[in-house]
This record gives C-alpha cells, sequence and structure tokens, in this order.
C-alpha cells in the first residue's frame, strides 16, 4: 500500500520525536505497525469523552510530548477522535490522517474539524485543527463491505450536488455494486472539491458552512436513531437530510421542481434503507435541529439549500411548520 511510503516520507519530513498511531478494532488487524498503536472499539459510540480520556492517558503513560505525532488510520469516527485528542493534548500534537473508508476520504479525515459527541448530540464538542497531511490511498477500500462504500457515497453525491451538475449527473446512474473503479473518480472529486472549499475558509466563517448541505436533519436523524437505540450510520443519515434539503430547496429557493424525486428515486432508495420508525417523530427532530451549534440564534434552524445544482444558498432560516412538511416519509 502507497500510505506506508507517503507517511513514511512524512514523518521523514516532520521529524517527530515518537510516532504514535490511533486506530479502531476494524481496522488494525488489517495493517502491521512496529510502533505503538492505540486501538478503541470501533463504530460511533467511541466519539465519546471517556474514550477520548483513555487517548490521552494513553499518549500521557506512553512519553507522548509535544513533539510527537499521533496517526490516525481509520474512519471518520478515528480521524474526528484521533484529531480532537490532538488538538487538546499537551496543548496541541501535530497529526496525520490515513483514512480508509469512502467516507473519511471524501469528508472527514479533510478540513480540520475535529471532535466528539456529548449529550446526545453529534460532534457537540470540538475544534479546528489541521492535519499535517491527508494521505488517502484507494487501495484501503477493497476492504469494504458494500454498506460502508455506501456510507461513504452520501458525502460524494452532497459535494457534486454543490459544486458539479456534470459529476452529480453520473452518480445518477451508478451501478447497483459500488466499487473503487465506479465510485473512485468521483470520490476523488469530492476531496479536491472539500479543500479547495476548506483552503478559502478554514474556520467555517462563510463559504465553508455549504459543506454542512444534507446535516442539519442529517444529524438529527443520526441523534435520535442513537437515542432510541437503533443507531444509524452517518452516510444513510445524510442521505436522507439531502432529500429533506432538497424539497425545502423546490419550496424555498427556487431549484428546478422534479429534482428531489430523482434523488429520491436513483439514489436514496436504492442504496440506502429506511430510517427507523422511531426517526419519524417530527417534532423531536425539530426540537434536535434548534440546538445545531450551526444556527445562527437559539430557536432558529439553518439550512444550506440550493438554487439549482452547483449553486448552493449558504444559510437559510426555516420554519418548523415548512420542515415538519419536508420529514414526510
Amino acid at each position: 500500500m502507497k500510505w506506508r511510503e507517503e507517511l513514511a516520507a512524512e514523518i521523514e519530513r516532520l521529524r517527530p520525536d515518537r510516532v504514535f498511531v490511533l486506530t479502531d478494532s476494524n481496522v488494525s488487524p488489517l495493517f502491521r505497525w512496529d510502533g505503538t498503536v492505540i486501538v478503541v472499539p470501533a463504530g460511533e459510540d467511541s466519539k465519546s469523552l471517556d474514550t477520548l480520556a483513555g487517548v490521552w492517558e494513553d499518549l500521557s503513560s506512553l512519553g507522548a510530548t509535544r513533539r510527537s505525532l499521533l496517526v490516525n488510520i481509520g474512519g471518520g469516527v478515528v480521524s474526528d477522535l484521533g484529531g480532537f485528542a490532538a488538538a487538546t493534548f499537551k496543548r496541541g500534537i501535530r497529526f496525520v490522517n490515513v483514512p480508509t473508508t469512502l467516507l473519511a476520504m471524501s469528508d472527514a479525515a479533510i478540513g480540520g474539524k475535529t471532535g466528539i459527541d456529548f449529550g446526545g448530540l453529534k460532534n457537540e464538542v470540538g475544534a479546528f485543527r489541521m492535519p499535517e497531511r491527508v494521505i488517502v490511498d484507494a487501495s484501503w477500500l477493497a476492504t469494504l463491505p458494500q454498506a460502508q462504500m455506501r456510507e461513504g457515497l452520501a458525502e460524494v453525491v452532497k459535494s457534486a450536488l454543490l459544486g458539479s451538475e456534470e459529476v452529480y449527473g453520473e452518480l445518477l446512474n451508478l451501478p447497483e455494486v459500488l466499487t473503487p473503479r465506479t465510485v473512485g473518480q468521483a470520490a476523488e472529486w469530492s476531496a479536491r472539491f472539500k479543500e479547495e472549499v476548506v483552503a478559502r475558509d478554514p474556520h467555517e466563517k462563510g463559504l465553508r458552512r455549504i459543506l454542512n448541505l444534507g446535516h442539519t436533519a442529517g444529524h438529527a436523524f443520526e441523534s435520535l436513531a442513537a437515542r432510541v437505540g437503533k443507531p444509524i450510520g452517518h452516510g444513510t443519515a445524510v442521505a436522507h437530510s439531502l432529500l429533506v434539503a432538497l424539497r425545502l430547496s423546490e419550496r424555498l429557493t427556487g431549484l428546478s421542481a422534479g429534482i428531489a424525486n430523482e434523488y429520491e428515486q436513483k439514489i436514496l432508495k436504492r442504496f440506502y434503507p429506511a430510517l427507523p420508525a422511531e426517526c419519524h417523530d417530527e417534532a423531536e427532530l425539530i426540537s434536535i435541529m434548534a440546538h445545531d451549534k450551526k444556527n445562527p440564534a437559539v430557536g432558529e434552524i439553518s439550512f444550506v439549500l440550493l438554487r439549482a445544482i452547483g449553486e448552493p444558498v449558504e444559510s437559510v432560516l426555516v420554519a418548523p411548520a415548512l420542515i415538519d412538511g419536508s420529514l414526510a416519509r
């Protein structure tokens, strides 16, 4: 795998006093590392204060200093958790992300957003901290089952809706089985698109907020599903939330009629399961959305919407009644 060569070159460039690898229990059997490896349980539950404290404790007891390097090898949970651990340990140590899932390659590992879940809310506590490098090696995708490929597809589709009618058109015609060959180019485009947006607005003061398309309702779906004991993947939540955003866009910002239905038929229903029945509690979903940290004020709910594919509207306040109607099954 080329990631080893690129990581070796990055370590040579950075010259840390120690190198620590953070990974999870699913990924750790897939590679061998001769140095120090910290393994956390796989899954969203590891984005917790307890797991974060465990990583801090391991770094401290194993002798990490401010000159050390943390290498996060895994999916979005590992890059979010590891990035936040690095951002806060000894007031900040350097880190490198090696994403192993399509979701992480196209979204989570890029952009410097780090954090954990707290109080039943997604990514409630975190920090902006850019990695020294994100090393993308598509050969990791060969290790993924279809379910994980589909989790990553949602973020690729989101980027295409924001930035390229051409790429989005290609995604509407994907074959049923997702492979590195069929989604690889779109994923690489998505990563470049996000890097360009982040470079222009690293701290999410304006333009970067467009990357939250599909996340306002998505985080609510994800949080409510976890709360009722029927967790869903981030990509599944975003996929359903994109339909909400497209419906609202047709009603509020001039998106052409029929785009939401086309998305629902050609992407959502083909690649994603229905949400658990408990996730259709509209009042609870709207309550969770009202606590989203991206809202401009308490009680106001803001969405990223579209005028057209490739033409996002960064922040639109939406009344709860309109949201309720767009959450229809």
